[in-house]
């Protein structure tokens, strides 16, 4: 552009405004958009870049997306070092030509096609560097909704074990010999370490102590996660065939011996019994979990019982998903019980 001439077009154009009546001035409102548009090209020579920001933030698309504007603003935003902006605004300009099909010019062609750039790569590299860094508390937040699409950690996290249950029930025809919990949780824990490590959470095994139940192998497994050095939350697993109020009972009360101190805890019970029973055990899990001898911090909340969060996951008919409340305090337990039967 030739900033000379943008810069006496501007000057006409402002003795021009100021010579009319404020009568006059008013009937330039509905040339508002227009004016704004060609205003772009200045404020864009003149690296006046306040002003660019204010009229992009009002520009209707037909404007924003013309043919003339796409490349001045699309560089403008690189010469800016905003790389992010720029490969953002090229795809809104993108599917805006698209869906209105306005055939486009090779030189905008040629910015679509390549808009992925070193400098946006590079960019797009610190920004995932600087996630890392985060409070667990606010990764939600930034998270794309095609990842995890849940905004409270606590729902966050447990999104992330319906996910790798799904995994889980694709893989389990090759572990189901074993019928011990551990070797369930071996897989899940796997595949929960996959999904955690771009956030640089950890997943860690607890040291496993006792016999199992079968009398073979470690005993039951405690795991917790953990951000930045701090635990956020525990889960703890079992399997079940039907109702078994004792191992239930030892389970979920076990959850809370470990680490006393979290605001949420997990439960992932493998269901290996008749497909006809699950509802019937899953029901009978919950009124095992509701009698527990709680300690006095740590007391099941009887008023609120047991809510039913299936509804706020896809795709779950293999899982049953709810949440209990636990003390004066707020601590919430979650409960995935996995429909791993015949």
């Amino acid at each position: 552009m030739n900033s000379v001439l943008l810069n006496q077009a501007n000057q006409d154009w402002n003795s021009f405004v100021n010579q009319l009546s404020e009568e006059e001035k008013k009937g330039l409102g509905e040339y508002a958009d227009a004016i704004d548009s060609n205003n772009l090209f200045f404020y864009t020579a003149s690296k006046d870049t306040a002003r660019f920001d204010q009229i992009l933030s009002r520009l209707p698309k037909r404007y924003l997306y013309d043919e003339l504007a796409i490349p001045v603003i699309y560089q403008f935003y690189n010469e800016r070092k905003l790389h992010e902006l720029a490969y953002e605004y090229a795809l809104q300009a993108e599917a805006f030509l698209a869906e209105e099909a306005i055939p486009v010019a090779e030189n905008i062609q040629h910015i679509f096609n390549n808009s992925v750039t070193r400098h946006l790569l590079e960019s797009l590299k610190r920004s995932l560097m600087m996630v890392r860094g985060l409070e667990a508390r606010d990764l939600p937040l930034i998270t794309p909704d095609v990842v995890n699409d849940k905004r409270i950690l606590s729902e966050f996290i447990l999104n992330e074990f319906v996910k790798a249950s799904r995994i889980l029930l694709d893989k389990i025809e090759g572990i189901k010999k074993n019928r011990h919990e551990d070797r369930f949780t071996d897989l899940l824990l796997a595949i929960l370490k996959l999904r955690f490590d771009i956030w640089a959470w950890g997943i860690h095994d607890q040291a496993r102590k006792g016999r199992s139940t079968s009398g073979i192998g470690a005993g039951e497994t405690d795991l917790t996660i953990e951000s930045g050095g701090n635990t956020i939350a525990l889960f703890e697993a079992l399997i079940l065939s039907g109702k078994n109020k004792k191992e239930t009972q030892k389970h979920v009360l076990k959850s809370f011996g470990y680490v006393k101190y979290l605001d949420r805890y997990f439960m992932v019970v493998y269901y290996l019994g008749a497909k006809a029973r699950v509802d019937s055990t899953w029901a009978s899990y919950k009124t095992d979990v509701s009698t527990a001898a709680f300690p006095p911090p740590f007391a099941f909340d009887a008023q609120k019982g047991f809510e039913d969060l299936s509804s706020k996951f896809g795709n779950v008919n293999h899982l049953r998903i709810a949440k209990s409340c636990h003390g004066s305090q707020g601590v919430e337990m979650f409960h995935l019980m996995i429909d791993l039967s015949q």
